[in-house]
């Protein structure tokens, strides 16, 4: 496992394509993040492997928390963590806020109201995001070995579809899914493209399968592109 901050010459290889060199697009300005997780470990487990094969100067720019919270009370608790860092003299303000979180079996409008309270907290010194799931962060996963542009697929599936195709069980908390699914995630990343497209128009709460995890997982990794 790679060292945090520390990048090996063949980092990039790893994800490149022959038909794409940068398959991250443009690296974009250094920002400082908060990515605020619903989970407590999986979700932070998988951000926290990405962080580590970052650029010495972006892992110092990065902190993740996992809340234990979920909608409301999430969006509600990272703005208290987004407040606190700006009032601190100790370091800048977040810029870039990403609020991580599953549609699980909450509420249609506690999951939809979650999104557009996070859209509409942008200004021009802070970016809001939600990378969200419908149903769990799981189906993230799953984009990394399988299209998911049919029907709708509830997360109770998820564990048997992902110990398919990795031949193994699947372990929720698992510390290693990065790294054991970086091998794809270039097609992950399209494919969840895809999976978002075909559901656009619908509620969030009615676009299953559907995430927006890989928007947040691109962005970090066009950061590993040489300067």
């Amino acid at each position: 496992m790679a060292k945090a901050g520390k990048i090996s010459k063949d980092v990039l290889a790893e994800f490149s394509t022959e038909k794409n060199k940068r398959p991250f697009g443009n690296i974009p300005p250094r920002r400082y993040y908060l990515i605020a997780c619903e989970g407590e470990e999986t979700e932070t487990n998988y951000f926290e492997a990405i962080k580590r094969i970052l650029p010495p100067a972006m892992v110092s720019r990065v902190s993740i928390t996992g809340t234990g919270r979920n909608t409301r009370s999430l969006v509600d608790y990272t703005q208290k963590l987004v407040d606190a860092r700006r009032k601190s003299s100790a370091l800048p303000p977040y810029y870039k806020i990403w609020v991580v979180f599953d549609r699980d079996s909450f509420e249609p409008s506690d999951f939809d109201n979650a999104i557009s309270m996070i859209e509409s907290k942008s200004t021009d010194t802070e970016q809001w995001q939600a990378a969200w799931s419908n149903e769990a962060f799981e189906l993230w996963y799953i984009l990394h070995y399988l299209p998911q542009s049919g029907g709708a697929k509830h997360r109770q599936e998820y564990q048997d579809i992902l110990a398919k195709q990795m031949k193994r069980p699947y372990e929720k908390n698992a510390e290693d899914m990065f790294d054991l699914l970086k091998p794809y995630v270039v097609d992950a990343i399209e494919r969840a493209d895809t999976a978002l497209r075909l559901q656009r128009g619908k509620p969030y709460h009615d676009q299953n399968p559907a995430t927006t995890v890989h928007l947040l997982v691109k962005e970090l990794l066009s950061y590993l592109q040489k300067q």
